[in-house]
This record gives C-alpha cells, sequence and structure tokens, in this order.
C-alpha cells in the first residue's frame, strides 16, 4: 500500500510498494512531487485528493515496470525514450536524422554515460569548447567544426534536455541562460550575368539532356534541390508557360521517396518561365516519352511521371544532383557555388534587375518579404542604388544654366532675393 508525506512548503515525497528482492524484504519506490498550484495548497480535501491520485498513477507505473528514478536514469536511455516517444511520433524524417547524427557523433560519446540530473552547465560550456576544436567527432573527423554545425550540435542538445524538462526528470535544463553559440555570416556566392552565360555553355555543349534540363531549372526557377527532383510532367503547363510546384523529396527513407509539401507549406507556388525554356522542356519530353517507351515492363510506377528520374522512373536521390553538380563544375571550371546557389543566382539577377520585393518573395517560395531581405541585403542596396541612378535623367545640369552644381551661382544680396 502507498503512502505520502510532505517534504517541503510545495513538496511531497510519494512512497509505493515494489515487490520483495531476492531475501523476501520489501522493496519500495519514491518519487517527489511539487505542487505549484496555490489553490491546491490551500484546500485540504482538494490536495489529499490530487496526491492520492498522482499515488495511484506513480503505482501504475511500478507496477508496469515504467517508472524509472529520475536521479538515476543514464542520459543514454533517456535519449532512446526521447527518440522512440517523442521524435518518432512528432518529428519530420530529416529532422529525426540530423538530430540523431548530432547526438551520436558527437553528444552521447562524451554524455550517454552520465546520469541526466548529473549533467551542469560548466560540463557543456566545456563540451561546446571540445567540439569546436579539430577531431572532435565520432566519426573521425579531423577538420574543425564549421560554426554552424557547432550552432547545431548546442541546439540538438537544448531540444532533448527541454524535452527531459517537460517531464518533470528534472528541474530546469542545464543549458538554461547559456549563450547560444554565434555563426558568422559567410558571403553569398551565386553568378554573375557573364558566369551565368558560360555555364549555360557548358550545359548545352557538355552535358547530356537530363542533366542540363534539371540544373536550368534550377538555376531559372529558383525551386530547392528536392523540389525539382519532385517535379513531374503534370506540373508543366506548357500552354501558360508556368511550372506549378506544390511537393518536395528532401530525403529517401528505406529506399523509397519521402514526399511532403513545400518548404513554406503553401498549397501550391506559381513559377511563370520563359519561352525558350518552355521549348526546350517540350523537346526534352519528347525524349524522355521515348526513353519510357523503350523500357516498357520495367517502369517502375506508371502512375508516377518524375521528369528527372534514374533510368525507370524511380527519382533521383537529392545527394545524386548535389554529387553531379560538382562533378560538373569543376570537370568545365565552373566558379565554385553550391548547387543551392543556384537558386541564390536566380533571386539576386531579379532583385540587381529591378524586380520588385513581392515578386522575388512569390518565386522563390519566402513566408515573408523579410527573409528575402535579410538573406539579400546586399543585393537589395545595390538594387535601391540604381533605382536611384533612374533620376539621373533629371540631373539639372542637362538643361538648368544656374543649378548649384553648374559653378555659375553667386552669393545673392537681400535685395535680389525673390
Amino acid at each position: 500500500m502507498g503512502s505520502y508525506q510532505k517534504r517541503g512548503k510545495r513538496s511531497f515525497l510519494l512512497v509505493v510498494e515494489a515487490g520483495y528482492d531476492a531475501k523476501g524484504k520489501r522493496k519500495k519506490k519514491t518519487k517527489t512531487i511539487r505542487i505549484t498550484d496555490d489553490s491546491l495548497l490551500k484546500t485540504t480535501k482538494r490536495l489529499e485528493d490530487y496526491l492520492t491520485l498522482e499515488l495511484a498513477k506513480f503505482q501504475m507505473e511500478v507496477d508496469a515496470g515504467e517508472y524509472v528514478n529520475p536521479e538515476k536514469l543514464k542520459f543514454a536511455d533517456f535519449v532512446d525514450d526521447w527518440i522512440e516517444k517523442h521524435a518518432n511520433k512528432h518529428l519530420e524524417g530529416k529532422t529525426i536524422r540530423n538530430y540523431t547524427e548530432k547526438l551520436n557523433n558527437y553528444i552521447l560519446p562524451r554524455f550517454g554515460h552520465r546520469k541526466l540530473s548529473d549533467i551542469k552547465p560548466k560540463h557543456i560550456v566545456d563540451f561546446l569548447y571540445d567540439v569546436s576544436l579539430p577531431g572532435a567527432a565520432a566519426s573521425g573527423r579531423k577538420e574543425a567544426l564549421g560554426d554552424s554545425t557547432i550552432y547545431e550540435i548546442d541546439k540538438t542538445f537544448r531540444v532533448v534536455l527541454n524535452k527531459a524538462v517537460e517531464w518533470q526528470l528534472i528541474k530546469e535544463s542545464p543549458m538554461k541562460g547559456l549563450n547560444r553559440p554565434k555563426v558568422k555570416k559567410k558571403r553569398m556566392k551565386y553568378y554573375e550575368d557573364e558566369e551565368v552565360v558560360q555555364f549555360m555553355k557548358v550545359m548545352y555543349e557538355k552535358v547530356d539532356i537530363v542533366w542540363r534540363m534539371y540544373f536550368i531549372t534550377a538555376a531559372i526557377s529558383g525551386m530547392r534541390r528536392g523540389e525539382v527532383i519532385a517535379l513531374q510532367w503534370p506540373d508543366i503547363h506548357f500552354d501558360e508557360g508556368y511550372i506549378e510546384l506544390s511537393r518536395s523529396i528532401p530525403f529517401f527513407e528505406d529506399g523509397k521517396p519521402h514526399v511532403k509539401s513545400t518548404k513554406t507549406d503553401e498549397d501550391k507556388r506559381i513559377i511563370p518561365m520563359p519561352g525558350w525554356y518552355m521549348e526546350e522542356m517540350k523537346a526534352f519530353k519528347e525524349w524522355w516519352d521515348k526513353e519510357k517507351e523503350l523500357i516498357g515492363d520495367e517502369w517502375i510506377d506508371e502512375y508516377d511521371q518524375y521528369i528527372f528520374h534514374s533510368g525507370r522512373g524511380k527519382p533521383y536521390i537529392p545527394e545524386a544532383a548535389t554529387a553531379m553538380w560538382g562533378k560538373i563544375r569543376e570537370r568545365h571550371k565552373l566558379k565554385n557555388i553550391r548547387l543551392h546557389d543556384l537558386r541564390h543566382t536566380m533571386i539576386s539577377f531579379l532583385l540587381n534587375e529591378g524586380e520588385s520585393l513581392l515578386n522575388v518573395q512569390e518565386r522563390a517560395g519566402h513566408s515573408s518579404s523579410k527573409i528575402t531581405t535579410d538573406t539579400y541585403g546586399h543585393v537589395t542596396k545595390k538594387a535601391s542604388k540604381a533605382t536611384a541612378e533612374r533620376f539621373n535623367k533629371f540631373d539639372p545640369r542637362q538643361f538648368v544654366n544656374n543649378s548649384s552644381t553648374s559653378g555659375k551661382n553667386k552669393i545673392r544680396t537681400n535685395d535680389e532675393k525673390a
């Protein structure tokens, strides 16, 4: 039979039976709970009912073998619980993969053996310093980690520990009050006009039709890697001249594409494309249809019409596009920018050309214009300067003889002033 006793002004100790040990001695489990509702403390009957209910729930946990004393719970065991009961149920697959990579390569090797309740702020400060040094990863990486990776490690640790607080396994996260790692803003890379021309020449003179149209689509539309991979032929509206974007394939899971909505979760995004591009896509589709006919019964799914596939209708994995871009860029001596920087190229080009911020925001799929201006501030400043220069047509030196900059002005007396 269980019991409870007061330990402090707001805390109570729950005690329940947990069977017998090998010597026939009764085992007991204890759990301390804290009352945060002041109204409960003022009403004896309500407080008794609450404590009785908590005692019954505690007894059920013990009887089911589900109770683990927080003071003895190892961090690695809690992470397993967090993955099973929270991450797998509530987080996206790619997010889980990012978190588990940071946990397995960095956090668990350092803290897995520790008791959850024993992790202190100083331990974490020392850890984040050590992990910033070369050779810190369990994977054997020799180079020092980048700022963004350290930031993501910090973020992962905070997410897990905050859940431990929510589940009342610890009173407060040891990371509370610690400053977040700083990430130095990197200078954005993109192709200037003459570099875009070089890029296009390489696409048409050196690259096969499939990858040519993939990279040109990425560069002109500004779509993200997984968004281009997810395109199917019904998304290409030839007569109206636009691409209808409604899905993305950010990664593969168990050999199958993980299809999800676009990053900003809009129903669909309409991306107008130039006429020459649509003509190129028509020619590509004719080639694509012939290839499908040759494949015949080996085509994987007759209902899917993925434009960019690896041979039998199955879409490319995102990493294949990145790897191919790297090979083409190096082989043909294109300026060293990432595949994602083709998207930056499109946005920067439009802003430099004076396109409205709203139109650029919608084409890029940014949820707000603030994201566009914050990310491309250097470009918008350049465009703003170009906008100001449009007023040069009204330069008074062109048609006013006594403008203030003509050098012909003189100081006027009071009688001369109008």
